[in-house]
């Protein structure tokens, strides 16, 4: 099973214990995460090692990691603790070099939004969480979330993407959650179900389903077929 990677804060993955291989956060158990911070004390041996904002990274792969001293980096990984060391290992790295500062409100942003759904454990609250989130992400009026709160997340991203692409940005991360979602759902689901079940262009679809394969959430057992990591 390939779980959710959650966006926390690196002082979060610091402070809160690992059981199991899962981090224990808010009473929930999160095998996977997701954090923004700067790289510090690259070790390159055997096995790559690396801090973010303090978080212990270690890469098992074979190929060469593009990052230095003092990037700026989003790191998606496994929880892990061995002999009493916790640390992320490493499956995705992206840098985020430009607007750094923007990156890092964005995230806080991001994780403000987010948090509220690791507390619902009950399949009807989960489910109405969920049918919030698609509201947030497609578009439709949500009394919860403020006008300012909207007006900071629009002034972060523009800074970042630029005015013109602000709203593709939004509307493509909206996309790419729901497609992801489906393909957890429907299990070797193919990508002519996905077009129809979202009413979507192939060849869009297609575009997010090769994001989703290059940052290893999916994969494609067979051709034309879709299923979780």
């Amino acid at each position: 099973m390939r779980y959710v990677a959650y966006k926390i804060r690196p002082e979060e993955f610091l402070k809160n214990e690992i059981k199991n291989n899962a981090l224990i956060l808010e009473g929930h158990k999160i095998h996977r995460v997701r954090i923004l911070g700067e790289v510090k004390n690259i070790n390159i041996m055997k096995i790559i090692s690396f801090e973010v904002d303090g978080v212990l990274v270690r890469y098992f792969g074979d190929k060469d990691l593009d990052i230095k001293e003092g990037d700026l980096v989003d790191v998606i990984g496994r929880v892990r603790e061995h002999e009493g060391t916790k640390y992320i290992a490493l499956e995705i790295v992206k840098k985020r070099n430009d607007d750094k500062e923007k990156w890092r409100e964005l995230r806080n942003l991001e994780i403000e939004k987010t948090r509220k759904y690791l507390k619902y454990k009950e399949k009807d609250e989960k489910e109405e969480i969920e049918d919030e989130l698609e509201d947030e992400l497609f578009g439709t009026e949500n009394v919860d979330e403020t006008s300012e709160d909207k007006d900071v997340e629009e002034e972060i991203l523009e800074s970042i993407y630029g005015d013109t692409e602000n709203e593709e940005v939004i509307k493509n991360e909206g996309i790419k959650d729901k497609i992801l979602e489906l393909i957890r759902e429907n299990e070797g689901i193919s990508l002519d179900e996905i077009c129809d079940m979202l009413n979507m262009d192939e060849d869009e679809v297609y575009e997010i389903i090769q994001e989703l394969i290059d940052e290893g959430e999916i994969y494609e057992p067979s051709p034309n077929k879709f299923k979780i990591l």
